[in-house]
């Protein structure tokens, strides 16, 4: 019925001393009480087009009317939310982690939206089924399966029903401490994807060392015997080679491009502290940084 509609007949009662009248009134009031404060503003808005109120008096067939027309458009969007979310089961699954007795709450929840608006869903035991599929333990599945089979062949199955079984076969397994058990065959596989992903560690640590090792010969290849042999006495420590300027380096036990005095490996003396009269805490020895600018020298000697 039009909202125009609704005015003519109100028109006719509303301040006269009739039952109608006053029925009117009463339900003018019970519908105001039970709007919050937000819905009453959008209703409010809404009556400055369209008023309720006829000859000073609110009327509650029209003001119904008013509620019915704002909720309209947020009554198509949820109705269309929820059926998104009744055919997405499978995920609905995974979120409650295969607690069956939330997930039929769930379930029933969405139902309960969409008959409350008018709703009625035609696939719901299909999505259900698809839902259940979803579920960790094996064995529940393959319970499903068979109901499935039962209604492909033409059985009769409710989805209250299935919800029903599903619910006691979930409450059964779980108080034998079976639900979400792992069988044999899956403890098998976990176990096999375990000596896996050992072996392929093991292997990638193998063929690092063995890359080290060819670097580390290659560099050994790179080193030309007369590198080794030290100056005889009285001889220079400073020799041209292919045109190459050679110092006989006593930390390296080898002739290279650095000078003795240069070589890093050999500086060992501690940095002293910046606050007077406070002794280093690396006297005793190279510190952490000068160790490693040692370590990184040698490397960098030797490739020369």
């Amino acid at each position: 019925m039009s909202f125009e509609k609704f005015k003519e007949d109100a028109e006719t009662y509303v301040n006269t001393n009739t039952r109608n009248a006053q029925d009117s009134f009463m339900l003018y009031n019970c519908i105001m009480n039970t709007l919050t404060n937000e819905a009453q503003k959008q209703v409010r808005n809404r009556g400055l087009v369209t008023s309720f109120y006829l000859q000073g008096r609110g009327s509650g067939a029209l003001l119904l009317k008013v509620v019915i027309m704002v909720s309209h458009v947020d009554t198509r969007a949820t109705v269309t939310a929820v059926r998104t979310k009744l055919s997405s089961l499978d995920s609905a699954m995974r979120e409650h982690d295969s607690d069956i007795q939330n997930f039929n709450n769930h379930v029933l929840s969405l139902i309960s939206q969409l008959h409350a608006r008018g709703e009625q869903t035609q696939d719901l035991l299909v999505n259900l089924l698809k839902g259940y599929k979803a579920c960790k333990d094996a064995e529940f599945v393959d319970y499903i399966k068979k109901k499935e089979d039962i209604y492909e062949e033409g059985g009769q199955v409710d989805y209250s029903q299935l919800m029903d079984w599903d619910i006691n076969k979930f409450k059964s397994r779980k108080e034998a401490g079976t639900w979400c058990k792992k069988t044999t065959e899956e403890e098998s596989i976990i176990a096999l994807q375990a000596q896996i992903k050992h072996l392929v560690r093991t292997t990638n640590k193998e063929q690092e060392s063995r890359g080290k090792a060819k670097i580390k010969a290659k560099d050994q290849r790179n080193i030309d015997p007369w590198m080794k042999e030290p100056p005889k006495e009285g001889q220079k420590k400073t020799k041209t080679v292919n045109n190459r300027v050679f110092h006989w380096c006593h930390h390296h036990n080898l002739w290279t491009r650095h000078k003795p005095s240069e070589c890093r490996k050999g500086n060992t003396k501690p940095n002293p502290s910046k606050d007077e009269g406070i002794k280093s805490k690396t006297d005793n020895g190279p510190s952490i940084s000068k160790a490693l600018e040692a370590v990184a020298s040698a490397a960098s000697n030797d490739e020369e």
